[in-house]
């Protein structure tokens, strides 16, 4: 009765793997680890996005963005953040809260930061995204101060 026991466990742990495998194939599991920058929904390649800002993966980080469509605002503001990230070691991103999603596509996220050596740093942004044959990727990046949104809501 025992060893049975035993045989029963072995053969649920198996089936478990078999369903598994017929689930998701190791070849869709390779290769989503493998390019992470198949992103499943637009938030998913923003907070990527911001992640390998603060990794420090500044390549990584350009490969959420589509460049040609960016507006000269939108690369200015890329480039700030990472000459930000590159001067200043200790600055880590503390959190990625997303205020709202008119659509999929758009958002606005406020960004904070912190440092031992500075002040807390935050921002916010209207970001847009575009589904490529590549996944998900920002197409616009704008900056949004509190003088701006109030003359939206005006």
């Amino acid at each position: 009765m025992r060893h049975s026991r035993y045989l029963w466990f072995s053969v649920i742990i198996l089936g478990c793997m078999m369903v598994m495998m017929a689930w998701k194939t190791p070849q869709t599991v390779v290769s989503a680890i493998a390019q992470p920058q198949f992103a499943d929904s637009p938030r998913v390649a923003v907070q990527r996005f911001w992640d390998c800002l603060d990794k420090r993966q500044l390549e990584l980080a350009e490969q959420f963005l589509l460049s040609q469509d960016l507006s000269s605002f939108g690369k200015q503001e890329v480039e700030i953040w990472k000459e930000q990230v590159e001067k200043n070691p200790f600055l880590s991103l503390k959190k990625l809260e997303f205020l709202s999603s008119s659509s999929g596509q758009e958002m606005m996220i406020r960004v904070f930061w912190t440092s031992p050596l500075k002040e807390d740093l935050s921002a916010s942004y209207a970001i847009e995204t575009k589904a490529t044959s590549e996944g998900w990727k920002i197409s616009q990046i704008k900056k949004i101060t509190p003088q701006s949104m109030t003359a939206q809501s005006n």
